[in-house]
C-alpha cells in the first residue's frame, strides 16, 4: 500500500471516530399556528417551540389589533385541557418575541398558538397542539 492510501484510510478512520464521539441532538422542533380575525390574513399567530436551545418563539403574523399567545405545556403534561405557562407578544404585527427555557435532553414539550387581548386576557382562535422533544 503506498503513502497516499494509508493517509487517507486515517483520516478517514479519525473523522469516522470524531462524529460518534460528537453529541446526538435527539430533539424535535415544532410551529403551531393560531387562526385569525381577518379573512385576508391566513394565520393570526404562529409558535415555535426550537429544541436547540429550548427556544419559543411567538409571532404577531396579522394587523388585526389582536396579540399573538402561545400556550405551552411541558412534560409531565397536564390533563384535562391544562398547560404550564403562556408567553403573550402584544407588540404588534410582525414582531417576533423569544423566550428562552432549559429543559432536560429528551424533555417533551406541546405548545398551541392562538390570539387574544392582552389587556383583558381574553384569547381564542387556537391552532392545533404540536408536540417536540427538547
Amino acid at each position: 500500500m503506498n503513502k497516499f492510501r494509508i493517509g487517507g484510510v486515517t483520516v478517514a478512520a479519525v473523522a469516522l471516530i470524531a462524529v460518534a464521539g460528537s453529541p446526538a441532538s435527539a430533539g424535535t422542533s415544532v410551529t403551531s399556528y393560531g387562526e385569525s380575525t381577518k379573512a385576508s390574513c391566513s394565520h393570526g399567530s404562529k409558535g415555535t417551540f426550537d429544541d436547540y436551545g429550548e427556544h419559543f418563539y411567538v409571532t404577531d403574523t396579522c394587523a388585526d389589533s389582536m396579540s399573538a399567545v402561545l400556550k405551552v405545556d411541558v412534560a409531565p403534561y397536564q390533563s384535562g385541557g391544562g398547560y404550564d405557562f403562556t408567553i403573550w407578544n402584544p407588540n404588534g404585527s410582525g414582531d417576533t418575541k423569544d423566550v428562552n427555557k432549559s429543559y432536560a435532553e429528551g424533555t417533551g414539550v406541546c405548545i398551541q398558538a392562538g390570539v387574544g387581548e392582552y389587556s383583558s386576557g381574553e384569547w381564542g382562535l387556537w391552532g392545533y397542539w404540536t408536540c417536540g422533544v427538547a
